[in-house]
This record gives structure tokens, sequence and C-alpha cells, in this order.
């Protein structure tokens, strides 16, 4: 006799348990070390159902990884609640972004310029649905920010602010915006490729002067 269809109530409990085995493995033994056939395992299902959820093991690890982005969130909205002056919140908010990725870079470059880089955004509403509690008590700023997948998008929503107050001209804020993201790619790629080789520390000191030299302002 054929099971009965799962519930949502059911599917999101699966759903919960594969994101929480494999997170569980990345943690262990790093992102490189999931398989599709562990998690399953250690979810307690059969890997046929695991692919009822997930296109392959990357948009698994997608999910796995949104982690991370969840902790940088969290630690965020409390360092910048007291925080008025846009370009002190725009450099606080890359300033811990930048901390947090270069703690799992592989992870932030996989949510952000991966294979699925396109569908972050539908990743987070779907994770926070699975997840609702995790939300929290976010800044407007942050929750704004949690509407958009693209990390051109996310950015271009904190630089807003500095246009309206004139510190970044509306004609430029475009490639201000890309200019800002590509430095930030090739500082992350950099720390993938070198890991503990570099300071993480000092690579956050260099993003930001890259933002005081772009807007003028030490």
């Amino acid at each position: 006799m054929a099971r009965h269809p799962y519930s949502p109530e059911e599917r999101r409990q699966i759903f919960a348990r594969f994101i929480a085995a494999a997170n569980q493995i990345m943690e262990e033994k790093g992102a490189d070390a999931v398989t599709i056939r562990q998690v399953a395992e250690l979810a307690g299902y059969k890997s046929s159902t695991l692919y009822h959820y997930f296109t392959d093991l990357d948009h698994l690890i997608m999910y796995a990884s949104m982690k991370y982005l969840r902790e940088y969130n969290e630690r965020l909205a409390i360092y910048i609640r007291e925080l008025k002056d846009p370009y002190l919140r725009f450099r606080s908010i890359w300033e811990f972004f930048c901390d947090s990725a270069f703690r799992h870079p592989e992870a932030f470059h996989r949510l952000f310029f991966g294979r699925y880089r396109d569908d972050l955004e539908e990743v987070i509403r779907v994770y926070y649905e699975i997840f609702p509690d995790e939300l929290g008590a976010m800044d407007d700023v942050v929750l704004d920010m949690l509407h958009h997948g693209s990390i051109l998008k996310r950015n271009m929503s904190i630089l807003k602010p500095l246009v309206e107050n004139g510190m970044v001209p509306a004609d430029q804020m475009e490639i201000w915006n890309e200019i800002i993201v590509h430095c930030f790619r090739v500082l992350l790629e950099e720390k993938i490729l070198y890991g503990d080789q570099l300071d993480s520390t000092k690579l956050i000191e260099k993003h930001q002067t890259y933002i005081s030299a772009l807007m003028e302002r030490k």
C-alpha cells in the first residue's frame, strides 16, 4: 500500500531535517564533504526523497549555507540599532558582512556568486517559511535586505540613503554599487584561494579603505 501524501507540516519538517543534516556535515567536514547519500542517511530518509525537495547537491548546500547568512543578520541587527548616520550604517553593514563572509568564504561565495545565485531571493523566502523563528527582531534595514537575493540589489538598498544626503551622486549610484560589490568579490575569492594565509581583519580593512577612497571620506 502506498504511503499517504505528506502534509504541508510534514514536508516542512522533512525539508528542515535535510538542511540540518547538511549543516552538520558542513560544520564537521566542510562543504566539499557533503553528499546526497550522507545527508539522506543522517536525516533518516532515502536519497530519492531528498530530490523531491532539492534540485541537486548544490541546491541543498545553498539552503544549508543560509545558516551563516542568518547569523550575520542577527549580529548586524543588534550592532546597527543605534547607528543613525547613513554613512556609518553603510560602512558598519559592510564591515559585518565582510567579517561573516571571510569566516565562511565558500558558503558566502556559493550564496551570492554561485550556480544558484539568481535563486537566492526564493531561497531566502522559503528558508524563513521553514524557520520563521529565526527572523527574530530585525532592523528595518536588515529586513529590507532580506527581500533581495542579488548582492547588487542588497547593496543598492543601503546605498540609496547616501544618495539622498548627497554623499553619492545619483547618476553614479549604479557604477559605485558595482565597484563596491566587485571589490568584495575579489577579496572573497582571494580568501577562498589562500585561506588562513590571509588575515581576514586586513581584508576587511582593505574593503573599508576602498569605500573611503570611493566616497573621498576618511
